[in-house]
């Protein structure tokens, strides 16, 4: 610990005398040089520190040359592109492109291009990606460097596997093949014997996958990085899962496990890929058991896609075998990591607007810095400059404002459809229909499969449109509560009373409003009662408005204030911001009012709002 405390602080203090350095008025060539090899080393595991650098260089720097401001900018581009930040590589590298060509030095010009068509390719602009890249394999032609014409091919490669076009993807990386044949990059042509493998698995010819694999394999002995041999043997392990020989994918996962405890790396897929095996053979005992192991080391590595994909597999697992209790703490399980899956997708896309906020902000800061170095800038330049920073904070404030209005809209909308759709209706449901099938009454339970079925479609159908008929509506919740009945043996009656003056196929609400309520209204007011409960709803207009009145003669909202009630509030708060984002005040109509009798015992709830016809 010790000698990594002095080591680091003898590079930073090093690099401040370096950077310090570059304000002397001397433009010292070795300086620079060093400092930019000093990036270079920075560059993975401390982006922004060696952003920082390249900026203070660029900008203090006196006296810079084109060409040095061209590296600026492409090493720049190389750090962002590594850290994956494709949209500020590409902005980089562009300036760095057009400084490379007006100096003509068509090597660095060429390196350019390929992480221009690279960062492309990544942020989905293929035709771009492909202009780059065959001007780049133009360029490293006529320089007859190996070394960029492969690199070329390889991006070629990766563009046609994006398009699914697999004979000319095939032709490139063939190339790229050959042009390494005879070099000492053992990593690159394991990387190249990969991914002439890749395209024999999409064109289903096993064997040849199979060949490239092995001869990965066989160059993967002489590697240092035993990472790289487990990435082969599970690509062996799969490929002959593919070709549904087992034994032989056991035998390869099994290899890729010793590898990994031998050097005490913790790698979930190969225990994937052996639960995957098993689970095709029906040995469901087995598998499960792999598939937990690799879950552990996925929960480990805060990996979630990998840790939703092998929940779904022992969901089915013990759905298989018979364990509905251990299917259902999957599934719940499964819907935690997906909310949180959407939480940080939701974060990510936020993160990329600030991200894109900061950059131009820190444009604009170098551009201005510049203005105040040069001496000849006159005040309607400054002016304008200054116009134009703030149309830009303007227009990014208006766009972040957006995209929180619309992530607010998105989050309703997934707490609408969860509430609507929760794991225990969907499964109580199912048992329901179970029980009509057991009982030897296919008619029945074909209508209530039928029944089941249209009020999820419904429910996915509504839940993004901003109104449907009122008509629509009724349809949909008479669903629901007929579902509702069949659960709870009809121990409630339904009573639905719609005023003649209301035009249900004219009149529009807002989807899935009241489901809800009567959700409410059956689980914690008419689900106790063993008969004789009544869920009544009511519609009728008052001038410009239109009534809803909900009314149930269950236990009444005290008897379960203890243990219900976090979910009631929370459904309430829902449907106040739908309605708070209508701007149409129709929120304040909102009333929930607890029944009781003569002798101040709970008899029921009633709830009641109103919405605007107009």
């Amino acid at each position: 610990m010790k000698y990594c405390f002095l080591n680091n602080s003898l590079i930073y203090s090093s690099l401040l005398f370096l950077v310090l350095s570059c304000t002397q008025p001397k433009n010292n060539l070795v300086e620079f040089n060093n400092t930019i090899k000093i990036t270079d080393s920075l560059s993975q595991f401390k982006s922004e520190k060696s952003i920082q650098i390249l900026d203070s260089l660029q900008t203090n720097f006196i006296g810079i040359t084109p060409e040095q401001e061209a590296l600026i900018l492409f090493k720049k581009g190389e750090i962002y592109y590594v850290n994956n930040m494709y949209l500020e590589a590409i902005t980089a590298q562009k300036k760095a492109n057009s400084l490379f060509t007006a100096q003509k030095d068509f090597y660095n010009k060429t390196r350019s291009l390929i992480t221009l068509s690279a960062a492309n390719l990544r942020f989905k602009n293929l035709e771009k990606s492909q202009e780059y890249a065959l001007e780049a394999l133009s360029n490293a032609t006529e320089l007859k460097d190996k070394r960029l014409l492969a690199k070329a091919n390889n991006l070629l490669f990766q563009l046609h596997f994006t398009l699914e076009d697999y004979p000319k993807a095939l032709s490139y990386i063939q190339k790229a093949d050959s042009l390494f044949t005879y070099q000492k990059d053992t990593t690159s042509v394991i990387a190249i014997k990969s991914n002439i493998a890749a395209i024999y698995l999409k064109e289903k010819n096993y064997n040849k996958a199979l060949e490239a694999y092995q001869k990965a394999l066989q160059l993967g002995q002489y590697t240092k990085s035993p990472q790289t041999l487990v990435k082969i043997l599970n690509n062996i392990g799969f490929t002959y899962i593919e070709t549904e020989n087992y034994a032989s994918a056991a035998k390869f996962l099994q290899a890729a496990i010793k590898v990994n405890k031998s050097i005490t790396a913790k790698n979930g897929a190969p225990y994937k890929g052996l639960g995957y095996t098993y689970f095709l053979n029906n040995n469901f005992i087995i598998a499960e058991g792999y598939y937990k192991q690799s879950l552990e080391i996925y929960q480990q590595n805060k990996d979630t896609p990998q840790q939703i994909q092998i929940l779904d597999k022992l969901i089915t697992i013990a759905i298989r075998t018979n364990k509905p209790e251990d299917a259902l703490a999957y599934q719940q399980k499964r819907d935690v990591l997906q909310i949180e899956q959407h939480k940080k997708e939701t974060e990510r896309l936020l993160n990329f607007s600030n991200v894109k906020y900061k950059t131009k902000e820190k444009e604009a800061e170098l551009l201005f810095l510049k203005q105040i170095a040069a001496k000849n800038r006159m005040l309607y330049g400054s002016l304008f400059a200054a116009l134009l920073l703030l149309l830009v904070l303007l227009g990014a404030y208006l766009y972040i404002t957006k995209l929180k209005a619309a992530n607010k809209a998105s989050q309703l909308e997934q707490s609408l459809l969860r509430m609507q759709m929760n794991p225990h209706f969907i499964f109580n449901t199912l048992a329901a229909i179970q029980n009509i099938t057991l009982e030897k009454d296919p008619i029945k339970s074909s209508n209530y499969i039928a029944k089941f079925a249209k009020l999820i479609r419904q429910n996915f159908d509504y839940v993004r449109k901003e109104s449907i008929s009122l008509e629509r509506e009724i349809n949909m919740i008479s669903n629901y509560i007929e579902t509702q009945q069949l659960r709870f043996d009809y121990a409630f009656n339904y009573v639905l009373n719609v005023a003649t003056d209301c035009d249900v196929h004219t009149l529009k609400v807002p989807p899935m409003l009241l489901q809800p309520f009567l959700e409410n209204a059956i689980e914690y007011g008419l689900k106790e009662k063993k008969q004789g409960g009544i869920l009544e709803l009511s519609i009728y207009k008052e001038d410009a408005k239109l009534c809803f009145v909900i009314t149930d003669n269950g236990l009444g909202r005290s008897h379960q204030s203890k243990t219900k009630k976090s979910k009631e509030l929370h459904a309430t708060d829902v449907f106040i911001e739908r309605l708070k984002l209508r701007k149409k005040a129709e929120e304040k109509s909102f009333v929930i009012e607890d029944l009781f009798n003569k002798d101040n015992q709970p008899i029921g709830t009633k709830i009641a709002f109103k919405l605007s016809i107009t």
